[in-house]
């Protein structure tokens, strides 16, 4: 089940492929360090191969209609944003196959106090156990260097993402419409207290300012 299809109808004219950040290795879920793509466009992925690297877009198993992938050999893509709507963040808690209750982390949809606790450890331990709402991200944007090609999505459910979206979005209300901006997977390595080592990647969206008629950089 595709859980952003409700809220992405609106937004998903002519949306040409999705943005991915990790894949299912083995059944397992595997974080990349590279942006993986996928589409039902082959031709569509292969100008972007031109733009981003990688090898030959590939049939990959899936229930989507995006049965083509791209592997590619980028962390960062120059992107142009329509304007505000098309970033957008939530807290959302799912059901199997739909969702229950949405909240901005303070307040419901209906106006109601959110159901989910207010310490952040605690809401993320019954985030997985799957009784708290969990972040909902989404972005719906043109690659800056091929704005031709049509609308892409990217969808993340990362907590540190979720932690700096503030940010990026009330960059976004001030330009308030069209703007410039780069999506990318940065690498994140620490030590814990505890000393274990530990090394992710998180997806990073920055705003670089309003796109009007002039060049990025």
């Amino acid at each position: 089940v595709d859980r952003e299809g409700a809220t992405a109808a609106a937004t998903n004219d002519d949306i040409v492929g999705r943005f991915r950040s990790g894949q299912q290795l083995n059944d397992r879920p595997l974080a990349l360090s590279e942006w993986r793509i996928t589409s039902g466009d082959p031709s569509a992925l292969e100008d972007v191969r031109k733009l981003m690297g990688g090898e030959e877009p590939s049939k990959w198993d899936t229930k989507t209609d995006e049965s083509f992938e791209l592997f590619t050999t980028s962390s960062s893509v120059n992107i142009t944003l329509d304007g505000p709507t098309s970033l957008r963040s939530s807290m959302v808690l799912w059901g199997r196959s739909a969702k229950i209750r949405q909240c901005d982390g303070a307040e419901q949809e209906d106006g109601s106090p959110c159901a989910c606790p207010s310490d952040i450890q605690e809401l993320k331990e019954q985030g997985k156990q799957g009784i708290a709402c969990q972040p909902s991200i989404q972005v719906y944007f043109r690659l800056t260097d091929a704005p031709a090609l049509g609308k892409f999505k990217f969808f993340s459910g990362s907590w540190t993402m979720a932690k700096e979206m503030s940010s990026a979005e009330e960059a976004l209300e001030a330009i308030g419409g069209p703007a410039f901006a780069t999506l990318r997977l940065e690498l994140v390595e620490y030590t814990t207290k505890a000393g274990k080592n530990v090394k992710f990647t998180k997806p990073v969206i920055t705003i670089l300012g309003p796109a009007e008629d002039s060049e990025p950089f």
